[in-house]
């Protein structure tokens, strides 16, 4: 996709929607201080990002009264320019300020548009996002499911992807078309951006397969890492790995409640060898082979054959 088409179409989308014009670069500029220097995020900042002059914000939201949170504020200085590192943690900070997932998430679009989307109920349906035990966790799975689609649609920024999927949803016509034929080159088969999060929600593995044979392991990995720990959620009670905040930490945990009470014993190497590779797979900064894409791929089907097996003798049994 060339960025300057998909910025065209973009404005043209709030065009035909808002009748105006917005420009979240100018936003972004404007916050350079924070995401470079380390400065603390002051009231200024926050009249900056909802400043009607650059998009409609006050059609939708509304900041907090300056007294009620600019105290708490000056506190976090130097903390968003840590992103994405301890972003759990950071942006749990946020929202202990804000109280609203939603404000906190237009902050960190604009300061960091390169990690953070804006967390809205149109992408948050599209997408089928899985509920947090809180605010900051469920806002964390929607993220991690845009920078997967990242890799999917070939953009530069998770920003990007948030564009796309609310424009999955509303477009229609030639604009939907125009969407479709950039978005084509970087997608497998002759999938559209509607089909892959149709897939997303109901067969990752078809999606990593696809990127597979396209010759894309590292997005087929990313995919398998769904796919895995959807068969893990599905597997475990709802409380394991609740206790530790770290999402490595949480996969193990689960893989640990598995083997020792799940019935799972004699797949103890197949669910750790997975969870090692789906690390791997998730993590930029890891090699990851496509020799380990396609044992990820395989060894997750074949997990996923063995839980139905189960599935369908306990059926049988008590049939």
């Amino acid at each position: 996709m060339y960025l300057a088409d998909y910025n065209r179409l973009f404005k043209d989308i709030i065009r035909r929607r808002h009748g105006r014009e917005i420009d979240f670069a100018q936003i972004e500029s404007k916050l350079d201080h924070l995401r470079k220097k380390g400065e603390a995020l002051k009231y200024k900042d926050l009249l900056t990002i909802g400043n009607d002059k650059f998009w409609p914000f006050s059609e939708y939201w509304m900041w907090p009264a300056e007294n009620q949170i600019s105290p708490r504020l000056s506190k976090l200085t130097g903390r968003l320019s840590q992103l994405p590192n301890k972003e759990e943690f950071i942006i749990g900070e946020l929202d202990g300020v804000l109280k609203n997932i939603s404000l906190v998430s237009i902050i960190l679009r604009f300061v960091h548009p390169q990690h953070y989307a804006i967390y809205s109920r149109p992408p948050l349906w599209a997408l089928r996002i899985e509920r947090g035990r809180n605010d900051v966790e469920e806002y964390l799975n929607y993220i991690r499911v845009m920078r997967t689609l990242m890799r999917s649609y070939g953009v530069e920024r998770t920003a990007d992807v948030d564009t796309i999927v609310w424009a999955t949803a509303k477009l229609k016509g030639k604009l939907q078309k125009g969407l479709t034929q950039m978005l084509a080159f970087n997608l497998p088969e002759c999938l559209t951006p509607g089909e892959v999060l149709e897939f997303y929600a109901h067969d990752p593995l078809k999606i990593a397969n696809l990127y597979f044979v396209k010759r894309d392991h590292k997005t087929a990995g990313y995919w398998t890492a769904i796919a895995f720990e959807r068969i893990l959620d599905a597997e475990c009670p709802p409380h394991i790995g609740l206790r530790t905040l770290d999402q490595k930490g949480q996969i193990k945990a689960k893989v640990d409640w598995l083997c020792s009470y799940g019935g799972l014993e004699s797949e103890f190497s197949l669910l750790n060898g997975l969870r090692l590779l789906r690390n791997k797979a998730i993590h930029p900064r890891n090699s990851f082979s496509p020799e380990e894409a396609q044992i990820f791929i395989n060894d997750t089907q074949k997990l996923a054959a063995k839980m139905a097996s189960i599935s369908h003798d306990f059926k049988s049994v008590y049939a």
